[in-house]
């Protein structure tokens, strides 16, 4: 009886101890914060004891208890002591301007690095969270990443930061600038936004371009965005202006008037030759003005053309029976696009790769009955347009010659500024 009571005493004190080591079942275990966790990891039939990663020793670490005696051992550790010398080991680097430097990332300059990495990239902030990042992280033996929570907090304090630097720049140095800006209408709130891009010359002669206005506004009048650009340009503390570039709207005109008469009270230096060349008109906008009116006047050719290709296109049966036809080389979806009607470059790619297939077009006209019975199809209450016949290829081998002069003068145009956004760095 004595014995069966010990076994009985004995079992009913192992289920205590087993019950206050275990977790519950259900419980939440918490995730440990300490940075003493990367070098301990609990034992799994004890959660209030650890084994340390570099001596293998056991330490008691009751949940409900600190971590200032796994800190300690660390210090005293002599396996922990050689990982870390070992760890802080760097290589030092010749920089640019000569100077050698500590090529060490410390954690730091990691974080930084990550969330700098997030905006230029356009990254969601998820992915500081991703297994991929950790296990990138691990793979190269950084440093463990911070939570999104992190991230976007980091990102707000960086993007203050900066732009109170750059505002007290521009206040301390008076510099001269150029602007440009539009309204935009977001697609699905139809709200308007005013951007607002700032040009200028820094002291190494480099052109940077910074935004430094993105305005909700209520409507498109010309008070309205002269008054938005006197608050934005209030705000950075510029008071000398080059010229300011917008398209050919009547409000923007009417803005830059108001806008003159206003920003020339605040110094006698504020414009360049009292004004006269400070209203600059979008040259690209002016380009797109004049190729619209040419498409208007040959819309019809146009529409035939374009029908002719959205048949090849519409499917992979069309298609090879279109390239059947197709004297040399294979053809492809790429090889024929079909333009977007709100954008007359595409048009002008669109009819000038449908020229050099101009023969193919008119043997599916002469052999292909579907291709035929596709155009008298009705389309808005109208007759489709097409098949494009004679007098369509040449009125679009006259609009293609026109095209050409626009599209390479386009082309300049983005190249000077795609030339300026590569110069563009961190101010």
């Amino acid at each position: 009886m004595e014995s069966e009571d010990c076994m009985s005493s004995y079992s009913h004190h192992s289920k205590a101890f087993t019950k206050r080591s275990k977790p519950a079942k259900g419980a939440k275990v918490l995730t440990p914060r300490s940075p003493v966790w990367e070098h301990y990891s609990r034992t799994k039939d004890n959660r209030d004891k650890c084994v340390c990663h570099h001596c293998k020793k056991t330490f008691a670490c009751p949940t409900k208890s600190g971590t200032s005696n796994l800190a300690k051992h660390l210090q005293t550790c002599k396996l922990y002591q050689a990982w870390e010398a070992g760890r802080v080991k760097h290589q030092t680097t010749i920089g640019e301007d000569g100077e050698v430097r500590d090529t060490r990332v410390t954690e730091t300059l990691f974080r930084e690095a990550t969330n700098e990495m997030l905006v230029i990239g356009e990254m969601p902030l998820s992915f500081v969270e991703s297994m991929a990042w950790k296990y990138f992280c691990n793979k190269v033996k950084l440093f463990k990443p911070h939570s999104r929570r992190t991230a976007t907090r980091d990102i707000v304090e960086m993007y203050v930061k900066r732009k109170e630097a750059l505002k007290a720049w521009f206040k301390s140095n008076k510099q001269r600038v150029s602007l440009t800006t539009d309204i935009w209408v977001a697609p699905t709130t139809g709200a308007s936004y005013m951007v607002i891009t700032l040009h200028f010359v820094d002291a190494s002669w480099k052109l940077k371009k910074l935004i430094i206005g993105f305005k909700y506004i209520t409507d498109h009048k010309g008070q309205t965005i002269s008054n938005v650009l006197l608050d934005c340009l209030a705000e950075w503390g510029i008071e000398k202006i080059f010229c300011i570039t917008v398209d050919n709207a009547t409000a923007n005109t009417s803005a830059l008037r108001k806008f003159q008469s206003s920003f020339s009270l605040l110094a006698n230096d504020a414009f360049v030759m009292d004004g006269e060349f400070m209203h600059m008109r979008c040259a690209a906008h002016i380009i797109n003005l004049i190729v619209k009116d040419g498409l208007a006047e040959v819309d019809d050719n146009v529409s035939a053309i374009r029908n002719a290709v959205g048949y090849v296109r519409s499917s992979t049966s069309r298609l090879r029976s279109f390239e059947l036809r197709v004297d040399s080389g294979k053809l492809t979806r790429g090889s024929l696009p079909l333009d977007v009607k709100t954008r007359w470059n595409s048009t002008y790619l669109m009819l000038s790769r449908a020229l050099e297939f101009r023969l193919a077009f008119d043997k599916m006209e002469a052999e292909d009955r579907l291709y035929n019975d596709y155009f008298m199809e009705f389309e808005g209450g109208a007759k489709r347009a097409g098949p494009p016949a004679m007098v369509d290829w040449r009125a679009i081998e006259r609009l293609v010659r026109f095209l050409i002069i626009f599209y390479n003068s386009t082309l300049v145009v983005l190249m000077i500024c795609l030339e300026s956004l590569i110069s563009i760095g961190l101010v």
